[in-house]
């Protein structure tokens, strides 16, 4: 009679719990929907029209007035915010999607990948192609921080170029692999960690070896289990270089090269792998999801432990289509297609809302300047600019 009674209050006291859970966080939600409602959106400073969808936009680190965007027409177009109507237009293939861009040593270059791995590095003041790696398809390439060397894979070959002078690259290191089942084993993707001195090569099966490029050699192999199904495709060092982001078939996982211990964040039932950003102070990764409608995580840095989530139907106003993190890492960007929120990382409140002209007045791809004092956001072939200076503190 005694263990009965035990198991009722037990599952009672569950109950309470779950009701008691679920009243705080709907209150939580009723207080940042109330908050939310009573804020003036902030208009953009200035729009820019691409004149098709824009898949990804930088600032140059030398110009924050410099916004280069890459649009599904296979165009790159670089907009000065004091002068709207004349962009510089660069085409990147007619063979090869457009992907991804990036600016290099102080915005000299402007490094253009495509859907499947070709890249191209361009002089970002004249729009001219200075290196373009001919034959078989790469898997991947990275070009260091300093952009002097340059890294390309195909399944079993990692080639290390000198792109000192970008219009005479040479072979500096080729590392031939042969294995009995071809793409088992294969190597699929590269990156170089932030500070320059090692790369990380990613192998199919969910591997990861790290070269050191100044003792020229692999100095440490962070290993998954011989039975794992992994099927790796793409990874991303963190901006300290003690993380590193491997995004897989079915999992997004994380691993700490100082413990040689790997995490696993997400698995594919939670929804379809996206964009995933690191925050610059190491204290935060977040990644999209796509849980049916689409949502956001955060994770915290070093404990790997989910701090904030939303999904869809929490939000309710709108798939979430973009994050970004400030510089500082104190505030938190997330977009819909209506509009854009700032939201403080430490208390989770909101404390702005950036909206352009229509029901479309918000943005798809989202990113701070490097000094945080603007966002910049593209929806719909629009480029729309926010001044957000006064709610960032440096």
């Amino acid at each position: 009679m005694k263990i009965k009674n035990l198991s009722i209050w037990f599952i009672f006291l569950i109950i309470v719990g779950v009701i008691l859970g679920f009243s705080t966080w709907h209150q939580w939600n009723d207080n940042q929907t109330t908050t939310l409602k009573r804020m003036s959106p902030i208009p953009p400073i200035v729009e820019f029209s691409h004149g098709a969808s824009i898949i990804d936009i930088v600032f140059s680190p030398a110009n924050q007035g410099l916004i280069a965007t890459a649009g599904r027409d296979n165009y790159i177009k670089i907009w000065n915010r004091n002068n709207p109507d004349n962009p510089t237009e660069i085409q990147f293939n007619h063979e090869e999607s457009l992907f991804s861009i990036e600016y290099l040593k102080k915005g000299n270059f402007l490094l253009c990948n495509g859907l499947h791995r070709k890249t191209v590095l361009w002089n970002a003041s004249s729009g001219e192609k200075i290196y373009f790696p001919e034959g078989e398809r790469q898997r991947d390439s990275d070009i260091s921080p300093s952009a002097d060397n340059m890294a390309t894979v195909q399944p079993q070959r990692l080639v290390l170029w000198n792109i000192k002078n970008p219009n005479e690259p040479t072979i500096t290191t080729e590392i031939t692999e042969v294995h009995h089942t071809k793409y088992v084993n294969s190597m699929r993707c590269v990156d170089f960690s932030p500070n320059g001195k090692w790369l990380a090569l990613g192998y199919e099966n969910g591997d990861i070896k790290l070269w050191d490029l100044e003792q020229g050699k692999f100095m440490k192999t962070l290993s998954v289990s011989p039975d794992s199904h992994v099927g790796l495709r793409n990874i991303n060092y963190s901006p300290d270089g003690r993380w590193i982001v491997a995004r897989e078939n079915f999992s997004l996982t994380i691993w700490d090269t100082q413990k040689n211990l790997r995490s696993v964040l997400l698995e594919s039932h939670q929804g379809f792998l996206r964009e995933v950003k690191f925050s610059q102070d190491g204290r935060f990764i977040g990644i999209k999801t796509h849980d049916g409608m689409g949502g956001y995580i955060i994770w915290s840095l070093p404990d790997v432990l989910i701090y904030h989530q939303m999904s869809y139907q929490q939000v309710n106003e709108g798939i979430i289509s973009g994050i970004a993190f400030s510089p500082d890492g104190a505030i938190l960007a997330v977009s819909n297609h209506r509009e854009v929120r700032l939201i403080s990382i430490e208390t989770l409140s909101p404390i702005v809302v950036l909206k352009g002209e229509g029901f479309f007045g918000g943005a798809h791809e989202i990113t701070f300047s490097s000094d945080g004092t603007m966002l910049a956001g593209g929806e719909t072939g629009v480029l729309r600019l926010w001044d957000v200076s006064e709610y960032y503190e440096e």
